[in-house]
Order: C-alpha cells, then structure tokens, then sequence
C-alpha cells in the first residue's frame, strides 16, 4: 500500500514506471504541465481506477499523477501484468478495457472541450463523473462526494477560475445542480443529460455494470 498526501505526486512526468497503480481511496488526477507552467487536467481518478495499465509498453511516464485528496494506492508488479496476459486472460481482459475506457473517455474530453459550451462541459463533466462514482459503488443517487474546487473543475475544462464561477452559478440558477460542503447533486438527471448531451456509452458500462447502463 501506499499512501498519498494531498497534491502529492504518484509518479511524475518522464519518471520509468515499474508497476500498475490502482486507487483505493481518495481521488487523483492525471495531467501535464506546459513549459510555460500551464496546468492541465488530463482526467481525474476515482476508487477502482487503475491509473498506468500500459506500463509494460512504455519506458517513461508522459504525464502525471497526483493525489487530490489524502489517497490510498495499491499496486501491481510489471512482472505480475506480463504473467496476467499469459496465464490469466480474464484479468488481462479487465486491464485491457480499463485502457479502452481511459482512451475513449480521453477521446470524449476532448469533444467537450472542443464541441461544447462552457455551461454544456461543466454538466457534462458532472453527468460522467456521477456515473463514474455510482458504478465505483460511492453513490446510488443522483448526488455524489465531489471533492474538487472550482479551480480543478476550470481546469478540467479549460476555462479560467472567474468563468467557472460564472457557470456554476449559471447551473444553480437554473435549477440543474447543487454543490454545497463538498456534494453535488443533480436535481433533474434527463433535464441535465439532455442540456449537455451526455451519452454514457463512451465508458462502457453495458458489460461491466449492465443494470446501471440500463438505468442511464
């Protein structure tokens, strides 16, 4: 085991990475930072997410990893994936759609910011990120622990810190979410899905967690 302090790195950009971390408690962060000291959120992890399944293909980190809030890791060996892919193809299967999700969610980012309006990313981002937790078992409502600030979301979505406080605000007025000490909560889930036009196939639920695809 392995335990993160808050904003404290798992591994860094062009570290060599020598085992598949898995996230247990607490929240974490994929990103990279540009020369001219941008941060960029690249996704943000949750309980259950394996957080560098392609380190027997690599041999430097290109981003990095850092813990949101105090955080409990668990990890795996190299030698132990390379021996899953051999002897237990079940386990490998589940590494290799871990992979497919983080790529097609990566894929699905990359619209939001591209393709929507800011108010649309920031409901879209919460619409993916409740889903995400009530699949990792954390919520079985339309409410979840969220515990990111307002910078982190912006960041996520690549707006400056004022203009995310503009559409959180835009969000609540409207009726559509609250975030009070920490919990969103999403009042009126069709109402919110249609607005930002989620879609929940690109993290592939139907096999993993049928009866939560069929209940989006």
């Amino acid at each position: 085991m392995r335990f993160l302090n808050k904003s404290e790195d798992l591994i860094q950009e062009a570290d060599k990475p020598y085992e598949v971390n898995i996230l247990l408690e607490g929240w974490a962060t994929r990103y990279k930072i540009t020369e001219a000291g941008k941060f960029q959120t690249l996704a943000f992890l949750i309980p259950g997410d394996a957080c560098d399944v392609h380190i027997t293909l690599i041999e430097r980190m290109d981003h990095s990893i850092c813990a949101i809030i105090p955080s409990k890791f668990t990890s795996i060996p190299q030698h132990r994936i390379e021996e899953m892919y051999v002897d237990h193809p079940r386990l490998a299967r589940a590494l290799f759609w871990s992979m497919l999700v983080d790529e097609s969610t990566l894929r699905e980012w990359i619209l939001n910011i591209a393709g929507r309006q800011a108010d649309q990313r920031m409901a879209h981002l919460f619409c993916e990120l409740l889903i995400r937790s009530r699949a990792a078992g954390l919520t079985s409502s339309h409410g979840f622990i969220l515990p990111l600030t307002q910078q982190q979301v912006g960041e996520a979505m690549g707006i400056t810190p004022v203009h995310t406080s503009r559409v959180l605000t835009r969000l609540r007025t409207e009726g559509l979410i609250s975030w009070e000490s920490k919990f969103l909560q999403i009042h009126d889930w069709k109402r919110v899905k249609d607005f930002c036009g989620f879609d929940a196939t690109y993290l592939h639920l139907d096999r993993a967690h049928p009866s939560l695809a069929q209940d989006l």
